[in-house]
């Protein structure tokens, strides 16, 4: 263990050396919550659990007048029954999404607070409609005993004219979803 943290170290000291200094961001994140008899997870319906939803990188020039969307992101909040997890039968349920940077534009969900300005966050049910923030989302079938994929979708979405500024362009939100 010893010989690789000094070859580790080395490796460093050798690199830094010859190459220019170089600056980047470095993001950390996470969330610590404490579930409940039922607990939900963000998903990529094609893929599985995923940290966070990623909604691509834009140029401001894409965004040329207020109302400009960049291509919806599907992802899904998924309820899987067992493990004290009772879904009755026929249960449906919806979700209610919060903002925690305000509501911006016509019902979009706010960035927090950065450079980048003008832009929100649209989140759209699984027909691609607007989910309304504050508001319970249409109802969504859940399986009694296997998992349910409830599909949303997300993307930018300009509220004036010019999006100005230029970094991380982050919506923070909660969600409840309402079990049977």
């Amino acid at each position: 263990m010893k010989k690789t943290l000094v070859t580790l170290a080395l490796g460093m000291a050798c690199n830094s050396a010859f190459a220019a200094d170089e600056t980047g961001p470095l993001n950390f994140y996470g969330n610590i919550y404490g579930g409940g008899t039922c607990p939900i997870e963000v998903v990529d319906p094609r893929s599985g659990v995923i940290p966070k939803v990623s909604l691509g990188n834009f140029t401001n020039k894409y965004f040329t007048t207020s109302g400009t969307a960049t291509p919806d992101v599907a992802f899904a909040l998924r309820v899987t029954p067992g493990d004290g997890c009772v879904i009755p039968p026929d249960a449906k349920t919806t979700v209610t999404y919060v903002p925690l940077s305000g509501i911006v534009g016509t019902n979009l969900y706010g960035i927090r607070r950065g450079p980048v300005t003008g832009l929100g966050v649209a989140i759209k049910d699984r027909n691609h409609t607007k989910v309304v923030p504050n508001v319970a989302s249409i109802e969504y079938d859940l399986y009694e005993s296997l998992p349910t994929d409830m599909i949303f979708h997300a993307s930018y979405e300009s509220f004036e004219d010019e999006v100005t500024g230029q970094g991380l362009a982050e919506a923070e939100v909660t969600f409840v979803v309402s079990l049977p």
